[in-house]
């Protein structure tokens, strides 16, 4: 058995599609074809429904792709002991960011990280929240950038720091009368069913969170759109389209862009703790370790959104 065969399965597995797995692996589609096909010989068994598309796993396949992902975890833990042994500042992390969040905690994070240990290698992954947490627990990501999600077995969270939930709208978009307090850019959250309102779409942790803010506040939210970005949403609320419900990270990145104006939704701030994820049998070694807390010292110090905490 090789650690390559683990890799190559996983690989067509989470692609379902042999010419997008060589693309991503940097073989030929031919190449990876044949290689799984000598593997299925010497098993003597299919690990690929190939009458599918797109291709799925077998049931053997399932039982070789879950073994092979234990074995791979184990064979990081013991790269990653033998590392902190031998005092090596050497080696590779994989970290997963939702698709906009990187674009801010990854560029705030890395130069530090890099200065302590600059011989590892840096591998990142960005998708939406539900998709990374699978990454992570079939073991193709080390740590995930997110924030408050679902409880899942085998999975760890640590907070990180804290955000707050803000409401976004085009410049005189809100009038006075719908503010608790206009100088503090406070809103007043009983008028929230007054104005069209953009947001993510279910399944996102944003959308889980104004669901639950809405039954607790008992208002029904006029939903405009349901987009698939925060980013989306403040552009389309800087046009006048709506107002948007976007953690502060959002305006962070767009501020210098933006014609628009922020609001606090309650007197007392909305937040959701941001948390770095791994799962809970990975060895964490001093590098991983002192990953979490730079993460810690440089997003929970960090002061997000001075326009809107400063007014």
């Amino acid at each position: 058995m090789e650690i390559r065969q683990f890799t190559y399965v996983n690989m067509v597995a989470e692609c379902g599609s042999m010419t997008k797995a060589a693309a991503k692996l940097f073989i030929t589609q031919p190449a990876l074809s044949n290689y799984i096909s000598k593997l299925e010989e010497e098993l003597g068994t299919k690990l690929f429904d190939r009458s599918v598309t797109p291709m799925k796993l077998t049931f053997a396949g399932e039982k070789y792709l879950e073994h092979a992902r234990t074995v791979m975890l184990q064979i990081g833990n013991m790269e990653r002991e033998i590392r902190d042994i031998t005092n090596h500042q050497t080696g590779r992390l994989r970290l997963g960011f939702p698709n906009e969040r990187i674009i801010y905690m990854l560029p705030a994070l890395l130069p530090v990280f890099h200065e302590k240990y600059p011989g590892v290698r840096i591998k990142t992954n960005n998708a939406p929240g539900v998709r990374l947490l699978d990454f992570l627990t079939a073991g193709d990501v080390d740590f995930v950038f997110l924030p408050g999600w679902e409880k899942r077995k085998g999975i760890v969270s640590h907070p990180i720091s804290q955000e707050e939930l803000i409401l976004v709208a085009k410049k005189g978009y809100i009038p006075d009368e719908c503010l608790l307090d206009s100088k503090k850019r406070i809103f007043n959250w009983n008028h929230i069913s007054d104005f069209p309102l953009l947001t993510l779409k279910k399944g996102h942790a944003l959308r889980s969170s104004l669901d639950l803010l809405c039954e607790r506040t008992e208002k029904t939210p006029n939903i405009y759109m349901e987009t698939h970005s925060n980013m989306l949403s403040c552009r389309l609320a800087a046009q006048g389209l709506g107002v948007a419900l976007v953690p502060e990270i959002s305006m962070e990145i767009l501020k210098k862009d933006l014609d628009a104006e922020w609001y606090h939704l309650l007197e007392c701030p909305v937040t959701w703790d941001v948390n770095i994820y791994y799962r809970e049998n990975a060895y964490l070694g001093t590098m991983e370790r002192d990953l979490i807390q730079m993460a810690e010292d440089v997003f929970g110090k960090r002061k997000l959104w001075k326009g809107v905490r400063n007014p």
